[in-house]
């Protein structure tokens, strides 16, 4: 059985990893045995999820513990928890339909196709479409079908409401029922309908658990140039910037494609490394309770003398006692 968990990445839980057998009373009748038992107890624990990847983008396996350090304010924590686990998660989709997505919303559907290919069949997922408004398409399922179904009545028309879509998303995946949270954005354009702001988007993004992906394939008629002298950045570079700023943190990626043909290889990438990142699990030596944010950092043993780098969250806000 799979508990619900809050979205603070603080959470109330102790992570084991157990080979299914048929007495675990925690176990779903329909789980392959592969999948590591969550249990909740009175321990806080920060969990974090990493990506390690060489010069060429080649994702690291076989890393171990030893090679790992956290800390946590620049204080060195003790892991309690490591493994490199293929583990359900809560994944949404949400895909731009303006009116721009006319001649390429059948290739956006390929890709997508080809994500849900590489899926964990016992993922949970979402899919929210968006445009001058944001609507969300199919609500919580295990079965792509229902994806597939919700993408095929898809009406491409308006404008292009990409932070609104982007925070609802996050609200959706924070309510889902797996503690591994992840939403894969796709966009051609820069945000012009939405309510919420940039930098409130952002702080809706800091304050939750959930790793963004954003594939943003840009109109190729923006401005390149940066004015006199090149001395300030071109429009297509402040909206790069814009959207690269959302993901940063989380733990995710922005990427934009040169081509829209190069979209396969992309979110075929953010699959494989959905179910290829490090777990790692500590319990923070500052016992204060006090709601503040700390800044996490994972640090690789020789990361740079082995071409390595790390991605992941950079941080979480404690959690606060209530009166």
């Amino acid at each position: 059985m799979l508990i619900a968990f809050s979205p603070s990445v603080v959470l109330s839980i102790c992570l084991l990893a157990l080979q299914w057998t048929a007495s675990t009373s925690f176990s779903q009748g329909q789980s392959s045995g592969r999948r590591p038992a969550q249990f909740r107890t009175e321990v806080d624990q920060v969990v974090l999820y990493s990506t390690v990847y060489d010069q060429d983008r080649n994702l690291a396996s076989g890393l171990q513990k030893e090679e790992f350090t956290i800390y946590e304010d620049k204080v060195e924590q003790a892991i309690t928890y490591f493994g490199q686990d293929d583990v359900p998660s809560t994944v949404g989709i949400v895909i731009d339909s303006s009116g721009s997505m006319r001649d390429k919303f059948d290739l956006v559907t390929d890709a997508t196709h080809l994500f849900l290919s590489m899926n964990n069949p016992e993922n949970e997922l979402f899919f929210i479409s968006f445009k001058g408004e944001v609507r969300l398409e199919e609500d919580f399922t295990q079965d792509v079908e229902d994806i597939y179904d919700a993408l095929d009545n898809v009406i491409v028309s308006g404008g292009t409401a990409l932070y609104d879509a982007i925070h609802l998303a996050v609200e959706k995946a924070a309510e889902g029922s797996e503690l591994k949270k992840s939403v894969v954005i796709f966009t051609d354009g820069e945000d012009k309908d939405s309510y919420y702001s940039h930098e409130e988007l952002l702080e809706k993004v800091e304050e939750s658990d959930v790793q963004l992906y954003i594939v943003s394939f840009l109109d190729k008629d923006l401005p390149t140039s940066g004015g006199f002298f090149g001395i300030f950045k071109s429009a297509r570079e402040k909206i790069q910037q814009a959207i690269r700023v959302i993901p940063e943190n989380t733990g995710g990626e922005a990427f934009f494609p040169d081509k829209i043909e190069e979209l396969n290889e992309i979110f075929r990438s953010i699959a494989y490394e959905l179910r290829h990142q490090y777990r790692l699990a500590y319990i923070s030596s500052n016992p204060v309770k006090d709601g503040t944010w700390r800044r996490t950092d994972i640090v690789l043993k020789d990361a740079q003398q082995r071409g390595f780098k790390v991605r992941a969250k950079k941080g979480y806000f404690a959690k606060k006692d209530t009166p």
